[in-house]
């Protein structure tokens, strides 16, 4: 690994939520795994008393029901500010599987409880970088987390997914992976690899929109 801030440190970061709509739903888990030297040495997990039910789908996912969030949770804007402040406070970027739900469902967050948005140029997206660099991943559904991280190697068993523990602790190892495999990224400072996956994301999404406009009609 030929980059000092990797060696430093990131945080990979997952959230587990009530649904998917980021401007409405709520994160019921979330955890911050810090990596350093390519290994995970210190995970920080929570869990918030959310003020919404938690549908059945979402609670058959990461396993918590609404009783259990509001028996055992902390207060959400307690929770969310912890969250900020240990990601912030930190110092170090932050790698997600999907930074493009993770981090604004994170900010919506915040902000519905009077808190400040995470700081611009923080964030890392291991699912963009796959994209980018892997192009023609053949399958349905092979761009998930758990046929992802298999692609590159990484060995969890299915006991470990599902929860944001877990898998935090993929993502990373992931971006770990691609480090090594994709030279380009290696040589970008944490700032650089953020402002570029943003570019990427967009560049990916008008291509798939140029795709969908050249499909036939059903």
């Amino acid at each position: 690994m030929t980059n000092a801030w990797i060696d430093q440190g990131f945080i990979a970061f997952d959230t587990e939520t009530t649904g998917i709509d980021v401007s409405l739903e709520r994160i019921v888990t979330a955890a911050a795994v810090t990596f350093i030297g390519g290994e995970p040495l210190d995970a920080q997990s929570w869990l918030l008393a959310v003020d919404v039910e938690i549908p059945e789908a979402a609670s058959a996912v990461h396993g918590v029901t609404t009783e259990m969030s509001r028996a055992s949770g902390v207060d959400q804007r307690a929770g969310l500010a912890a969250m900020r402040s240990h990601l912030v406070d930190s110092g170090l970027p932050i790698v997600c599987f999907k930074s493009d739900f993770d981090i604004p469902i994170f900010d919506a967050n915040l902000v519905r409880c009077g808190l400040e948005p995470l700081p611009p140029n923080l964030a890392v997206c291991a699912f963009v970088i796959d994209k980018q660099f892997n192009k023609y991943v053949r399958g349905k559904a092979q761009r998930r987390l758990q046929p992802t991280a298999a692609r590159y190697g990484i060995e969890l068993s299915d006991d470990d997914w599902h929860g944001a523990e877990a898998d935090a602790i993929a993502a990373g190892r992931i971006f770990l992976a691609e480090l090594a495999a994709y030279s380009d990224i290696a040589a970008m400072s944490g700032v650089e690899l953020s402002r570029a996956v943003e570019s990427w994301r967009e560049e990916q999404d008008r291509e798939f929109r140029e795709w969908l406009a050249r499909q036939p009609p059903r």
